[in-house]
């Protein structure tokens, strides 16, 4: 992608989110899947103490925008979180199948996700 598509890009993303936010949009929660290299870094281990080897490492978000475009987002280093940026794969949303965040105001479901998937012993990166 060159520098122009990507600006434009960054341009229709940020317009989105002003509008969104004068509306009160809900906010979406994205799952994406991380390389299992980001186990590596202490940071990411220390924060999973209950890690199940072979268990997905992944990183949890909240967002605006279609999680589809919120990934593409962080592969493109725009107001990206540098676990997803570095080592983002894809976005995983069938991780979230099972979870009940019904009742949650947008602040804590996010929270809860991550909770919920270290329970089954993923390995979660959240901000």
């Amino acid at each position: 992608m060159d520098d122009l598509e990507r600006d434009r890009k960054i341009q229709a993303w940020q317009e989105k989110a002003r509008r969104a936010g004068k509306r009160r949009k809900p906010r979406n929660l994205y799952v994406i899947t991380l390389d299992p290299e980001v186990l590596w870094i202490r940071e990411f281990r220390q924060e999973n103490p209950g890690y199940i080897e072979g268990m997905p490492c992944v990183y949890v978000g909240m967002t605006v925008h279609d999680p589809g475009d919120r990934f593409e987002q962080h592969m493109l280093g725009y107001r990206s979180s540098k676990y997803p940026h570095r080592y983002g794969i894809e976005l995983a949303q069938e991780l979230m199948t099972g979870f009940d965040g019904a009742g949650l105001h947008d602040a804590e479901r996010e929270s809860a996700l991550a909770r919920w998937l270290r329970r089954q012993g993923c390995a979660v990166w959240q901000n």
